[in-house]
């Protein structure tokens, strides 16, 4: 008993202990945060429910077109009352039983000629592929939504490590200001600029930190991932080096877009719902046949059977016109539909492109700065040393430094979400996409 105890105690400890303990580090890259958020998100899985909805109605319409075929068995009591079919046997009573019946039956039916049902089980299966498209349109917005989660929290992460750096570098300007201050040769003021300068990079280190907090959450949120765990960004995304020409982006971008073709199929889908409508004017050919094995009792069973071919020829259905006046209208709809769509796949395209130029440039501007920043804040350091310069050059140095470096973070975060905007816009982010299915990958201690 006492064993028992202690081994209940003992497993109590480690599970508390296991609690306690932090989790480890999620090692990720862009690939792995895109593979995550399609196994575990919300709008990726709701995507894929609407493209199995969409194949089960497809199903329901082919199974329209395929033999039907029922059997029953019956075992009942009845009775007749002949004066319900106008008969009077003389002797007999007019309520003949109670007696017993065994019945089975065998009934089936096909449907020889339908050209409704077989076109609308066509623009059924038209739809099933516009959901198709559908789904990867989503894997698409969200392989570019958590790219551009990944990147802002790299960028915090980017200006976490620059903050660190400003204040490594305004603590060794704070020291050096008070040794000259010791010396005899600085000034109060300096030591005063110096706090100053090391208080604002402790400050901007802060702000960077809860940045990178809140978006590593948002990312953590959007990949299914356990909220408390820290993320490490391994094989950052790299800012482009060039831009890609216009037209063939443009020609990129109506093969691969989704979009398109998800409204393309929707038109084909209105168009054969069209032709279903006015295929129901059309005569329709089936054939049934029903067996029945009926009697009193089971060694007096006997076979009967019936097959009929049954012609359908609609006379007067007011409906089918109004059904044929709705599917032009939805018909009409959806080309329009195609129409915006092309013209909103070239707006993504050419505003891509625009952005890339625009990014490209400023990360060339903001990495000359950063090297002229540097320069002058080793000239106006030199020449305060010299006895030169001013407390007052230093300081506008220094906050030239450090904005020129915030500037840099900015421009190659940018920079890298135009790239993932101009493969979302040409539908070239498909190609993060290796396994839509995939399972979330583990984490990587």
């Amino acid at each position: 008993m006492r064993s028992k105890r202690l081994s209940l105690l003992f497993l109590a400890f480690t599970l508390s202990a296991s609690a306690q303990r932090p989790a480890q580090p999620l090692h990720l890259t862009v690939d792995d945060a895109i593979h995550m958020a399609l196994g575990n998100g919300t709008q990726a899985e709701l995507a894929r429910s609407n493209e199995q909805m969409a194949r089960i109605a497809r199903s329901e319409a082919l199974s329209a077109l395929m033999p039907q075929a029922d059997v029953k068995l019956m075992q009942y009591s009845q009775s007749i009352n002949l004066a319900t079919f106008g008969f009077s046997l003389p002797g007999l009573p007019p309520v003949i039983g109670p007696f017993n019946v065994t019945d089975g039956q065998l009934s089936a039916a096909v449907q020889v000629f339908n050209f409704a049902a077989l076109r609308r089980y066509q623009s059924l299966k038209s739809s099933a592929e516009a959901s198709h498209y559908q789904n990867e349109q989503a894997e698409n917005d969200v392989a570019a939504a958590v790219a551009r989660l990944y990147l802002i929290a790299q960028r915090a992460q980017s200006q976490i490590d620059a903050r660190q750096a400003d204040v490594a570098l305004f603590t060794r300007l704070l020291q050096t200001a008070q040794d000259e201050f010791k010396a005899g040769t600085g000034t109060r003021l300096d030591v005063a600029q110096g706090n100053v300068q090391l208080a604002r990079a402790r400050q901007a280190l802060l702000i960077a930190q809860n940045d990178r907090q809140n978006a590593t959450l948002a990312l953590l949120n959007a990949i299914g991932a356990d909220e408390s765990s820290d993320v490490i960004f391994t094989a950052l995304p790299s800012a482009p080096t060039s831009v890609p020409d216009l037209d063939p982006s443009l020609t990129t971008a109506k093969e691969q877009r989704p979009e398109l073709r998800q409204a393309a199929e929707q038109v084909r889908a209105a168009q054969l719902t069209v032709e279903a409508a006015r295929a129901r004017l059309l005569p329709s050919v089936s054939l049934d046949f029903e067996g029945d094995m009926s009697g009193n009792r089971t060694n007096d069973l006997h076979w009967t059977r019936r097959i009929a071919a049954n012609l359908g020829v609609p006379l007067f259905r007011a409906d089918i016109n109004a059904n044929i006046a709705r599917a032009k209208v939805m018909l009409h709809d959806a080309e329009t539909q195609l129409s915006q769509r092309q013209r909103d796949v070239e707006q993504d395209v050419r505003r891509s492109v625009m952005s890339l130029q625009n990014a490209e440039s400023r990360v060339a501007v903001a990495t000359e700065s950063v090297t002229v920043a540097e320069e002058a804040l080793t000239v106006a350091g030199d020449r305060r040393a010299a006895g030169y310069g001013s407390p007052v050059e230093v300081d506008r140095a220094q906050d030239a430094y450090r904005q020129a470096h915030e500037d840099l973070i900015a421009a190659q975060a940018d920079a890298a979400a135009a790239q993932f905007d101009y493969e979302h816009a040409t539908g070239g982010i498909r190609r993060y996409i290796t396994n839509v299915s995939a399972a979330a990958p583990e984490a990587k201690p």
